[in-house]
């Protein structure tokens, strides 16, 4: 287990990947779930994002549709062993500055799925894992 893993192991943590289409989700570790090796490299590139995304109902339930206000396809990850299901689809278009912020990361995997057409991502189709 390398010293980047040993941060995310058994913490929520939130990472972003694009889609072929150019949309952004954002994944919800709940712990556990499955992490590209480009993003764990870059963990704190992707957690400084996060931290900052608007969020008034961190904590609860309707946390997703926050992140879907914000443009996001949202994906949770199902405990127990994943695989990644879809919890919401964006209700707003995301505004300019967010996206370009969020693909200077350089640290963005882009998958080859349509996110609007797929409701589980499961950790093969990542390539990598935690």
């Amino acid at each position: 287990m390398s010293i980047y893993e040993e941060e995310l192991e058994g913490r929520e943590f939130d990472w972003f990947a694009s889609d072929s289409e150019g949309n952004i989700a954002l994944f919800a570790t709940a712990g556990e779930g499955t992490i590209p090796n480009l993003v764990i490299k870059n963990y704190a590139d992707h957690d400084a994002v996060a931290v900052q995304l608007e969020s008034p109902n961190w904590g609860s339930s309707e946390v997703w549709s926050d992140f879907a206000k914000l443009g996001f396809f949202v994906f949770d990850w199902d405990l127990h062993g994943g695989p990644y299901k879809r919890a919401q689809n964006p209700t707003s278009n995301m505004n300019k500055q967010l996206r370009n912020t969020i693909m200077a990361l350089g640290s963005i995997p882009s998958l080859p799925v349509k996110f609007a057409e797929i409701d589980e991502i499961a950790s093969g189709m990542l390539g990598s894992h935690k």
